[in-house]
């Protein structure tokens, strides 16, 4: 009868051992995904959770930065009068004066102008000047040609400096980032409509600067040139108290370019004040717009 072979009890062993080992890496492997897996999704949980972070305090940030918009108001009242203030031919504020001083001083020009036609152009005519009204046109030649000659400046108005600030560039760096970090759209859509009036209102506000500072101040150069010219004449009436035949014709030439710049300086206030109105009205829909949605910023704001 045949004996079976014996068993290697060496090679069992090592057979288990293999096993054991096989097992083992494969339990590694097992946990080496998990770990993947776990450190991923923290990963993930903690940039949701800075994603909300940041988006909480985008929230707070846009709010202030609607705020400080809001404010820019004050830049624009200091020379055209309170914002509410918008009916055309009441709506320039303390503006107003700087054309309410155009205006009397022009007059006075044009006052002394009708003197000097009255006094020596219409002379030898049967409705020359009575004796009152040469004593009254007198004591202007006087009063005028004291302050013309002294470094007194006459029609002499500084430029207005209208423009607010709007810190457009927040928005359109925000735009670089990229709108879709903003989870309310219709929210960001309204933020965004109101950056845009923003900068409407900027151009509005350019448009009027243009207006004062290129049109109406360049005919505040004309008449204070036209000025000048009046000054000479009435220097020589002093003088002499007589007029040669060649200041006559000046003076003739002088009274039309009164009345041209009279009603020039009429036509650019009204327009100004045509286009202070137009700007007014979006600056009060654009601060209804900036209160609502303040409002919502901190009920979004809220949800989180």
């Amino acid at each position: 009868m045949t004996t079976p072979p014996k068993k290697n009890k060496n090679i069992e062993r090592e057979g288990f051992s293999l096993g054991e080992m096989i097992l083992d890496k494969s339990i590694d492997f097992v946990l080496i995904f998990v770990g993947l897996y776990a450190a991923t999704a923290l990963q993930r949980y903690q940039d949701e959770g800075e994603a909300l972070e940041d988006y909480v305090q985008l929230l707070g940030d846009f709010n202030r930065e609607l705020s400080a918009n809001l404010e820019q108001e004050k830049s624009i009242e200091k020379d055209l009068g309170l914002i509410s203030d918008s009916t055309p031919g009441e709506n320039l504020g303390p503006l107003a004066a700087v054309f309410k001083g155009y205006h009397l001083q022009i007059t006075r020009d044009g006052d002394i102008a009708h003197c000097l036609h009255q006094q020596f152009a219409l002379a030898e005519e049967e409705h020359a000047i009575s004796s009152q009204e040469k004593e009254k046109c007198d004591s202007l030649y006087r009063s005028f040609d004291a302050t013309h000659g002294h470094d007194e400046k006459h029609f002499d108005f500084k430029p207005a400096v209208l423009t607010p600030f709007y810190r457009y560039e927040v928005w359109e760096l925000y735009l670089a980032n990229g709108v879709r970090n903003f989870r309310n759209k219709d929210l960001a859509v309204k933020v965004g409509e109101i950056y845009n009036n923003a900068r409407l209102i900027e151009k509005m506000v350019a448009d009027i600067e243009t207006t004062f500072n290129d049109s109406f101040m360049s005919q505040v150069g004309r008449s204070a040139a036209t000025d000048m010219e009046l000054a000479e004449i009435v220097h020589d009436e002093e003088l002499t108290h007589h007029l040669p035949e060649q200041d006559l014709q000046v003076l003739i030439k002088i009274s039309h370019d009164l009345k041209d710049e009279r009603f020039a300086a009429i036509e650019s206030q009204s327009i100004l004040s045509l286009k202070v109105e137009r700007m007014k009205r979006t600056v009060l829909m654009m601060r209804s717009e900036i209160e609502s949605v303040r409002v919502a910023l901190k009920e979004e704001k809220a949800r989180y």
